[in-house]
């Protein structure tokens, strides 16, 4: 089902952002570098960078001396506010919208009925398509399963 070869670990907390202080969640090096407008900034000389995942915080990454914006992100990042489309699987391009219509329409319940009805988790690029370096997949469980709690 799930095509991707990065981890699946998007629970590790890290450092707190240093512009809205909400906990950071850690992402892979090789994650910013390809997302980042200039990956040969002198600020990626940092190790150890995070995602703020607080929506109204304009930070995408930090690190110990560097922070990136969403305007020096080559992507709207899904997640934050005002940013549209939203987008759950970036390697195919898969919508929240496309995943609700997929559930209602289409009566998806699971990953691999989303993955079938949308194109979903095909393309395994998340470490350097997903603004968060990891799979797509707790990410669709929450969108089907706020769906189906809704109906």
């Amino acid at each position: 089902m799930c095509d991707c070869t990065c981890s699946s670990n998007s629970d590790s907390k890290g450092r707190e952002c240093p512009v809205c202080h909400t906990p950071g969640q850690s992402v892979p090096l090789e994650t910013v570098k390809s997302l980042v407008k200039s990956p040969t900034s002198p600020n990626m000389k940092n190790t150890e960078f995070f995602i703020c995942l607080a929506p109204d915080c304009e930070v995408v990454y930090f690190g110990h001396d560097a922070i990136f914006l969403q305007k020096e992100v080559t992507l709207h990042v899904s997640f934050k506010t005002g940013t549209t489309p939203k987008f759950v699987c970036y390697c195919n391009q898969v919508t929240e919208e496309g995943i609700i219509r997929a559930v209602i329409d289409g009566g998806a319940k699971t990953i691999s009925d989303i993955a079938h009805l949308t194109g979903a988790m095909k393309n395994g690029r998340c470490l350097t398509t997903n603004p968060k370096g990891v799979c797509c997949h707790k990410d669709i469980e929450t969108v089907i399963q706020r769906t189906i709690n809704k109906g």
